[in-house]
């Protein structure tokens, strides 16, 4: 199935509802349908065809979501960059995945400019909201093309967008997503769009170019909903938005969340109209989700996935949020459980691997390995990372964790980011569990320290909760209380921040690099 089909059905059965919303602009489905047939068209006219490279730099905008559709048309392969990007990222982004057409917003002319020259492959840029020297303008190839239907025959397993991972320790991997899995994850996880069913608003504040804004601008779409769309992550324009605009499905990080809640606003606003906040990118401080819990009268959902799965792999649904407010056996099982990332989604099966490959079985920690029909079809033009990471049709996703008796699925770090003391594997995540739970800690970070009799040790890095920070020894008696005496802190660096991505995860690279000796500090 052909994603353009969610835009060509919504616009048959919803045409005079809104599609998208973004500040003072307005399209109906109608309206959009209309505007991607231009685009399509004039996209034509510029060589875009079955297979072409089209790439976008800016930030979420009507236009951008516009432009993915009318590649969808077309049969084209979508790449929106991410602008955050370092240069020579950027560099390698535009020109392995051979993009011919490059659309850019109006702030990062300058950006595109200054890299142009190393660009060699792109043969037309398009200005999406400006109209500069040496450019297509967006609006001015709409106004001069034609609205008639375009016809492209696609096959399932064709490139429909590809997404290029965060880089955070080598070049980024290019992850080729396909019709057929974009396909069977949006129709999976919602109904199409129904005129008879009421207005349902969902909110876009993450980048298009994570998977999880890629996958929002389907599902809205495919569901007939009006998308919400803001152009950066603000929470003022966050909560504002969904005041305005009577928002009822939101998905926001874990640092977005916090930043709502923490805002002056917050108990000001009218978030009546929130039905369901999904979470997920990025590990959930349990603090914050407890929080989360009482301070909104909505449905909470922890979604967990990668670009690599084409976004949810498990989740923790609202029932699972819903904690009994009296003591007992419930209570403590529903709060242990607040810390997982809920069970597998029906079209996904889950497995716990050992270094050979072999399931392991409840309680059993190893890494979390996925299988089904919507796993990456491949890294683009990486045959070795590819061959690697989808072993015997099972995705190898690089966490550790394990699964309870009930198929609750715990994660405990990355498995790049074991620690090796003395021959014991130490997973991270769980130390800065314990770490967190301390009263003195706001958030933690667990790193491994050289050392010359254990090969590595644990180093903690520390932002406190306050004024008064954590000592040391501190640290070390409340891990002993909870965990094996091994993971226990040999070192502790206390920092204002910790160094994030823009979906908020933690780049323990950088960390390495800042903190990594065995020293205190």
């Amino acid at each position: 199935m052909n994603t353009i089909e969610f835009l060509t059905i919504s616009s048959a059965m919803v045409p005079d509802r809104e599609a998208l919303v973004c500040g003072e602009q307005s399209i109906t489905y109608a309206e959009m349908a209309a505007r991607v047939n231009r685009l399509a068209n004039a996209m034509q006219g510029l060589g875009v065809e079955r297979g072409t490279a089209v790439a976008a730099m800016a930030t979420n905008s009507p236009e951008y979501v516009e432009t993915y559709y009318a590649c969808a048309k077309l049969g084209a392969t979508f790449v929106p960059l991410n602008y955050r990007a370092k240069h020579e990222e950027l560099d390698h982004m535009v020109n392995a995945s051979d993009t011919r057409v490059l659309f850019v917003g109006e702030r990062y002319l300058g950006l595109v400019d200054e890299l142009r020259d190393k660009f060699g492959a792109v043969r037309e840029y398009v200005c999406l909201d400006a109209k500069p020297e040496g450019m297509h303008s967006y609006e001015g190839l709409l106004a001069g093309a034609s609205d008639d239907e375009v016809y492209v025959e696609i096959d399932d397993n064709d490139p429909t967008i590809l997404i290029y991972t965060s880089g955070t320790t080598a070049l980024p991997k290019g992850v080729v997503l396909t019709y057929n899995t974009l396909s069977v994850y949006v129709t999976n996880t919602m109904n199409p769009a129904d005129p008879a069913v009421e207005r349902d608003v969902t909110m876009l504040s993450v980048p298009l170019y994570h998977v999880a804004g890629a996958t929002a601008m389907m599902s809205s779409i495919w569901g007939g909903r009006t998308l919400a769309i803001l152009p950066q992550f603000d929470a003022a324009a966050w909560l504002e938005t969904v005041e305005r605009h009577g928002v009822t499905h939101a998905f926001v990080v874990p640092t977005m969340l916090k930043r709502i809640m923490d805002h002056e606003n917050f108990d000001k606003s009218d978030l009546s109209s929130l039905q369901l906040i999904t979470y997920g990118a990025a590990p959930m401080p349990y603090e914050v989700v407890s929080k989360a819990v009482d301070a909104f009268d909505c449905g909470l959902m922890n979604a967990y996935g990668q670009t690599e799965s084409t976004s949810t792999l498990t989740f923790l649904g609202p029932d699972d949020h819903d904690i009994p407010k009296e003591e007992g056996p419930e209570r403590e099982l529903m709060l242990r459980r607040l810390r997982s990332v809920g069970r597998a989604m029906d079209d996904i099966e889950i497995a716990i691997m050992n270094e050979a490959n072999e399931a392991l079985g409840a309680g059993e920690e190893g890494e979390i390995c996925v299988a089904g029909s919507r796993i990456m079809r491949e890294y683009h033009k990486q045959a070795d990372e590819t061959a690697a990471a989808i072993v015997d049709g099972w995705l190898h996703t690089g966490d550790v964790g394990y699964l309870d008796d009930d198929g609750y699925l715990f994660i405990t770090g990355r498995k790049k980011d074991l620690i090796i003391r003395g021959g014991e594997n130490i997973s991270t995540g769980e130390i800065e569990d314990v770490l967190e739970a301390h009263l003195k800690v706001g958030e933690a970070a667990v790193i491994g320290a050289s050392d010359v009799e254990w090969g590595e040790v644990v180093k903690a890095i520390i932002v406190p909760a306050g004024d008064d920070q954590p000592t040391l020894e501190e640290l070390v008696e409340h891990t002993k209380s909870q965990l094996a005496s091994y993971k226990a802190p040999s070192y502790i660096a206390i920092v204002d921040e910790l160094p994030r991505n823009p979906m908020g995860k933690v780049l323990k690279t950088e960390l390495r690099k800042q903190y990594g000796e065995p020293k205190n500090g």
